[in-house]
């Protein structure tokens, strides 16, 4: 290949030194143009053409087949990525929503079992209130009726005493009893 090459530079040159000599002659060469430099530069270049697709053109476009490939895979992951991100966020929102309610529900049936159980504390309490206060009136009434019993037994000892005083004379206890007893009946009576 090398040798064709060389042998198509040599015709080239011999061609140029008469396209000198043709060139002061006229016609194509009048404008400069020698048609064998421009056979020969076109042989060059097809060969060269021949040469950079044979072993670089076909890696060349690969590679940039290969890069296409990647960009396209990356910007379909990126859309993926992106649809995903936008459903996830979805499904957050729902849950995060969702959440809320339960949260809402708990704390009205916090609120609800804590009135409960302070209306419940407030009629245990009332109980408990009602039942001191009952306690405390029967313990009342038996006071006072033992003060009263007292009180009695204190008046009739005392009648007694005046009595012995204003009559002189000693009465049994029973005798004294039944006399007080007579004269409070009569006192209430009258």
């Amino acid at each position: 290949m090398i040798d064709l090459f060389s042998k198509i530079l040599a015709q080239a040159g011999e061609h140029v030194s008469e396209a000198e000599h043709a060139e002061e002659a006229g016609g194509i060469g009048a404008l400069g143009l020698d048609p064998l430099a421009i056979l020969a530069q076109a042989v060059t270049f097809l060969l060269l053409f021949w040469i950079i697709k044979r072993f670089a053109l076909e890696k060349i476009v690969n590679t940039l087949e290969e890069r296409r490939k990647t960009i396209d895979k990356g910007v379909r992951l990126g859309i993926q990525m992106q649809t995903e991100q936008d459903r996830l966020a979805d499904t957050i929102e729902q849950k995060l929503q969702e959440v809320r309610k339960q949260s809402d529900t708990i704390l009205a049936e916090a609120n609800q079992e804590a009135g409960a159980i302070v209306k419940q504390a407030e009629a245990t309490a009332q109980t408990s209130i009602d039942t001191m206060l009952s306690d405390a009136r029967a313990r009342i009434e038996d006071d006072v009726q033992k003060a009263k019993r007292e009180l009695k037994k204190d008046t009739i000892d005392l009648i007694a005493a005046a009595t012995e005083i204003i009559i002189d004379e000693k009465l049994d206890a029973k005798k004294d009893s039944e006399l007080i007893e007579r004269a409070l009946e009569g006192a209430k009576n009258g």
